[in-house]
């Protein structure tokens, strides 16, 4: 593990401990993958300027968020099928945020149980939903949610029909492996990630196939898809949802300033500032860019969430320092899991966040988070 210091060392491991369809179908993005290269490209591009003289030797990286205490403004976003990284990967990384003082968000598609996960996380639990066509399933999903104790629910909007993912295409992702002999022979030139798949069992989507619904067996990610593809997604289905759900709501998804003005106006607790990883749109703006609009949009202390394009500890400082409050990553878990095995990588990501962030604050002259704030933007 000496070797590993960033984000971008565990991703070169997970590269060659994974058959070329897996990581791809974690590293890849929509279309012809723009959007995945801009959403980096924007915090690569963003410059800081430290003050000076400030009394920063001892750093705080706690916050207070929708009412919880976290010990640094960093969790993990929902992902579908996270166990696919490494059998163990959805509890190992609940367990270890968890331990961190950090927030843990089950997608409606991962390979835990909401049940599951809100034992481990307790109120560091969250649960996002996605809207099926058939809204009594997401009524059963929300109910299942609230009786296991989750109190943030993430509602994500910007996925009414699954991205163009042409890297999963060409790997043959999820089809019959004699369509694909390329991807047989990545597979068996990757026995350590086979095999202990093959003995945990092959990842499903344990919401829609354990006592949660109408998605039963090996096609359940499939069905799954099948259902949210064009489905009714509207003003009214979050006016649905706000009043279904009686605790904290973020919606996640949200790219429009407009749309955020009126998520606000709507209920809702959070906006989360995201473009799915650029998973759906190749062409998509990156979440950062406008993530200032929005913070205009919606006013200085209305809560908001970024995803999307954060690979280390100062990109958290950088989306704060551009009006974000809470920052969620999702690849760099799957990386690190991939990377090492479930329990040290999370341990190793959370270490490489959290020491990244600390080091950010320090070099910047500020010793709470409340201190990264617009005047340290280098606007020229």
């Amino acid at each position: 593990m000496t070797a590993i210091h960033t984000v971008a060392d565990l991703r070169l491991r997970a590269r060659r401990r994974l058959p070329r369809p897996v990581f791809d179908f974690i590293d890849g993005g929509g279309g012809e993958e723009y959007s995945v290269g801009r959403n980096e490209a924007a915090f690569a591009e963003t410059k800081l300027v430290p003050r000076l003289f400030t009394e920063c030797r001892k750093r705080d990286l706690s916050v207070n968020f929708l009412g919880t205490n976290y010990a640094a403004p960093i969790g993990v976003s929902p992902m579908g099928l996270g166990n696919l990284a490494w059998p163990g990967t959805d509890e190992a990384l609940v367990r270890a945020t968890a331990a961190a003082g950090m927030p843990y968000a089950l997608s409606t598609a991962g390979s835990s149980t909401v049940e599951r996960v809100a034992e481990l996380g307790g109120d560091r639990a969250w649960f996002q939903l996605y809207l099926p066509q058939e809204f009594e399933l997401s009524k059963k999903l929300m109910q299942r949610a609230d009786d296991a104790g989750v109190r943030t629910l993430v509602f994500t909007v910007d996925a009414s029909q699954p991205g163009r993912r042409l890297r999963d295409r060409r790997s043959g992702f999820g089809r019959p492996l004699w369509e694909y002999p390329h991807a047989v022979l990545s597979y068996a030139l990757h026995p350590g990630w086979s095999l202990s798949t093959l003995a945990a069992g092959t990842p499903t989507m344990a919401n829609l196939s354990s006592g949660g619904g109408d998605f039963e067996g090996a096609n359940a990610a499939l069905q799954f898809m099948g259902s949210i593809m064009n489905a009714k997604l509207d003003w009214d289905s979050l006016e649905q949802v706000r009043a279904l759900w009686p605790y904290k709501l973020i919606v996640k998804g949200v790219l429009s300033p407009e749309d955020a003005r009126r998520i606000v106006a709507a209920g809702a607790d959070a906006v989360m500032v995201s473009n799915h990883g650029g998973r759906q749109l190749g062409s998509v703006v990156s979440s950062l860019d406008v993530l200032p609009a929005i913070r205009a949009a919606v006013g200085p202390s209305y809560p908001l969430v970024l995803d999307s394009g954060v690979r280390s500890g100062e990109d958290v400082a950088k989306a704060i320092v551009m009006g974000a409050n809470f920052v969620l990553l999702g690849r760099p878990w799957l990386y690190a899991t991939a990377a090492l095995g479930p329990e040290a990588g999370a341990a190793k990501v959370i270490e490489i966040l959290r020491g990244e962030l600390d080091n950010a604050m320090s070099q910047l002259g500020c010793a709470t988070i409340p201190e990264l704030t617009n005047d340290l933007l280098w606007r020229g």
